[in-house]
């Protein structure tokens, strides 16, 4: 099993880096790498002798053999800043002048005290309590708060897919990292076979190409492990994050409940009190970032916000006849000529527009077609790749009792 080690602080010994982590050692002004970490900067990590300030090979040279803490700081502060231009880049920094140079871990922490929240810096454990006293005491000690409370702040009312993205692309460091302190509260739902969704949180998945892709720690998706993706997101191989493979998003959780007092997702097909208890006002839900900054079910010409609904009851989602990608081939020519028809993407469009599209035509697709009986059956039986009605019809008859589109 791929375990998760989140890079929140410098590991004790340093024997290798990925391709997104940075070597920060203490050296001399010469560059003269003798001994120590600055020794092991010099062989393992490619830093260049004669150089004994900034980047170097793939390390970050800090001086500290010229003077008193005084002399350091402004060499630390450059460091800070060239960590917070770089943002996908990971910089480990060893303790830093506590070897050779003399000082003690608490004289050196407080150089780094700016450091503590740049998220791309990790620290050493001797200077975490130095260091955070050392902040609380600058900065105030509400200060952890109030930047939680900044992140909450910042989340749309509604989450679109586009929404999802620009988050994912703003912590693409973090997600990189397997850092979810200060992400935003967000949980999502995706499609991973015929009667299997995979529920998930923010922090635990990124898009690639206008793919959906999650991090799973179970083997059982070794072999589906897209290295590609990773290292074209992350620039890097977020080694112990799990395995990253390619899924179809199926919805996001939105505030409101069922009459279970279960949470509604966006895909999720319902009827409600508005518009009728029965089988034959099923509808979707999509989020209408646009039109009533709500959750809501798109009607004709006009849209209802659940949260003028008092009673809604989930009878299944729209993730039903969900085309593959690799199935397009195969299925050729029929299934392009439907896809406008039935609300599905067209060769080489955005898969992750399925969710709304067909939220806006399930059921003015259905108003001369199947009755609300075969209507409630498609919704229920998903998430489901079926192509004829028999398929479904053998759903009904052999898993009825035991089948439960919630799990």
């Amino acid at each position: 099993m791929s375990t998760r080690h989140p890079k929140v602080k410098t590991p004790n010994y340093i024997t290798h880096l990925s391709k997104c982590e940075i070597f920060v050692f203490g050296s001399n002004l010469a560059g003269h790498h003798h001994g120590g970490a600055a020794r092991m900067a010099h062989e393992l990590f490619g830093a260049e002798w004669g150089v004994g300030s900034g980047r170097t090979g793939q390390c970050y040279a800090i001086p500290t053999m010229q003077g008193g803490t005084d002399t350091i700081r402004p060499y630390v502060d450059k460091f800070i800043e060239y960590a917070k231009a770089h943002p996908m880049n990971r910089f480990l920094v060893t303790r830093v002048g506590c070897g050779i140079a003399g000082f003690t871990d608490k004289e050196m922490a407080a150089l780094f005290v700016k450091a503590m929240f740049v998220p791309n810096i990790t620290l050493p454990s001797e200077w975490k309590l130095e260091i955070s006293e050392l902040w609380q005491k600058h900065y105030g000690k509400n200060i952890y708060n109030d930047i939680a409370n900044g992140y909450i702040l910042d989340l749309p009312k509604v989450i679109t897919v586009e929404i999802l993205q620009d988050l994912c692309n703003k912590f693409r460091y973090q997600i990189g990292a397997s850092i979810h302190n200060y992400l935003p509260s967000i949980h999502i739902r995706y499609v991973l076979d015929t009667d299997k969704f995979g529920y998930t949180y923010f922090g635990n998945f990124f898009f690639y190409n206008n793919e959906l892709y999650v991090f799973d720690d179970d083997d059982e998706f070794q072999e589906l492990h897209d290295a590609e993706a990773v290292l074209g997101t992350f620039e890097d191989e977020c080694e112990g994050h799990g395995y990253a493979h390619k899924v179809i998003f199926a919805g996001v959780e939105t505030p409101y409940k069922d009459v279970n007092g279960d949470y509604i997702y966006t895909g999720d097909a319902v009827i409600t009190d508005r518009l009728g208890l029965n089988k034959e006002n099923i509808f979707g839900v999509r989020p209408l970032e646009d039109l009533a900054g709500d959750y809501a079910i798109m009607l004709d010409n006009h849209c209802l916000p659940l949260s003028e609904c008092h009673k809604i009851v989930r009878v299944g989602t729209v993730f039903f006849n969900l085309p593959k990608k690799e199935d397009k081939k195969s299925r050729g020519k029929r299934f392009f000529e439907q896809a406008t028809d039935m609300g599905l993407p067209r060769e080489g469009e955005d898969m992750l527009q399925l969710l709304e599209e067909r939220c806006r035509y399930m059921h003015s697709w259905y108003g001369g077609g199947p009755s609300g009986e075969e209507n409630l059956r498609h919704v229920r039986f998903t998430p489901n790749f079926f192509t004829s009605e028999l398929e479904y019809m053998w759903m009904e008859r052999l898993r009825d009792e035991d089948f439960d589109w919630r799990k």
